[in-house]
């Protein structure tokens, strides 16, 4: 049995590619088509994305500032736009481009994402969050046609946004571990090449030998393991190869805490629980990783709630359905709640 996929097209990690964005249109046959901006975009490189492509003769033909997750602001937006729109370019954060995916979902028009942080791999995989009836959803939405994605742009954004990609990057470590557990333990089917995928990309991550998240080169990598991991995705069909245990404990800490934080970063933290839980044999490695990038540093100066991130881990097992992890096994909870309440580990990174 065989199955179709999609992978990025056009594909541009690199600095200045914003100037470059109407000719890498042109390229493509893109003369034509709707801009979605993130909140505030507009005003930091509005005039740099204009400018790109005025010179490359692209038209714009509609225009919209994202101010929301609501699927019915993106249905109404979706059905609003121009037939002769031939794509549609989104640029800014995962709030942005999550709504254009799935508007060229409806609409059957391919996506450019220009994200301009990276905070999460959302920006190139096949699926947009969403809120449904005021809860947050995943829903399917096609890969983006292209990945546009400018290191000196990425460079700039507050250091909070790249140490949240840096979290759930390296995360993949517990998601891969907890899809081959499932294997053993219920027989779901492991595609083997999403796993590689996958694992690949955070092992060049991992092993790169600068860690400064403000180095171009450091950038790039990490922008393209990012675009890997949604690769992987659409390659296995789910997100498996990206989520696992670690992203219930983050999705339970969304519905339980006073105030939650960035998604990556609380992926970061579940990361460390989840993979002790595992005896993962990379748990140093990523350790290390979250010392040298900055991350631990910064996650000491902005905590999170400790009786949030307990409840979260024993929430955690009743997010999803059907959805065998490390957490599944009894007694696991109580093991991991122990580790988190007694390990000198969570100094300062709870509070």
């Amino acid at each position: 049995m065989t199955t179709a996929i999609e992978i990025p097209t056009l594909l541009r990690i690199k600095p200045n590619t914003l100037y470059k964005l109407g000719k890498y249109l042109r390229r493509n046959g893109f003369n034509t088509i709707a801009l979605f901006y993130g909140e505030g975009i507009a005003e930091l490189v509005g005039q740099t994305v204009e400018i790109s492509l005025d010179s490359s003769e692209i038209k714009v033909r509609y225009t919209e500032t994202v101010a929301s997750h609501d699927i019915e602001a993106v249905v109404t937006s979706a059905f609003a736009l121009p037939r002769s729109t031939d794509a549609i370019v989104a640029v800014g954060g995962g709030m942005a481009i999550d709504y254009a995916k799935y508007a060229g979902f409806l609409a059957r028009k391919p996506v450019i994402a220009v994200p301009t942080a990276l905070s999460n791999d959302g920006f190139s995989s096949p699926g947009a969050s969403l809120k449904i009836n005021g809860r947050r959803t995943s829903c399917p939405a096609s890969i983006p046609f292209g990945v546009v994605l400018d290191t000196a742009v990425i460079a700039k954004s507050p250091p909070r946004f790249t140490f949240s990609g840096v979290g759930d990057l390296l995360s993949k470590y517990s998601a891969v571990h907890d899809w081959k557990l499932a294997y053993w333990e219920t027989g779901e089917q492991v595609n083997d090449f999403a796993v590689l995928i996958a694992l690949q990309s955070v092992e060049n991550f991992v092993n790169h030998p600068n860690k400064s998240i403000g180095d171009l080169d450091f950038i790039k990598l990490m922008a393209g393991a990012l675009v890997m991991s949604g690769v992987a995705m659409e390659v296995s069909g789910s997100s498996r190869p990206a989520s696992g245990s670690e992203h219930l404990i983050s999705h339970a800490y969304d519905k339980v805490a006073p105030r939650p934080s960035m998604h990556g970063l609380q992926v970061g933290l579940a990361s460390i629980a989840t993979m002790w839980l595992q005896e993962h044999p990379r748990l140093e490695d990523v350790m290390a990783v979250l010392a040298e990038t900055g991350f631990l540093h910064f996650v000491k100066e902005n905590p999170l709630d400790r009786a949030a991130f307990l409840e979260s881990i024993r929430m955690a097992p009743s997010i999803k359905d059907d959805y065998f992890t490390i957490l599944t096994p009894p007694g696991n909870v109580d093991r991991l709640v122990e580790f988190v309440s007694d390990s000198p580990v969570w100094d300062g990174l709870l509070t």
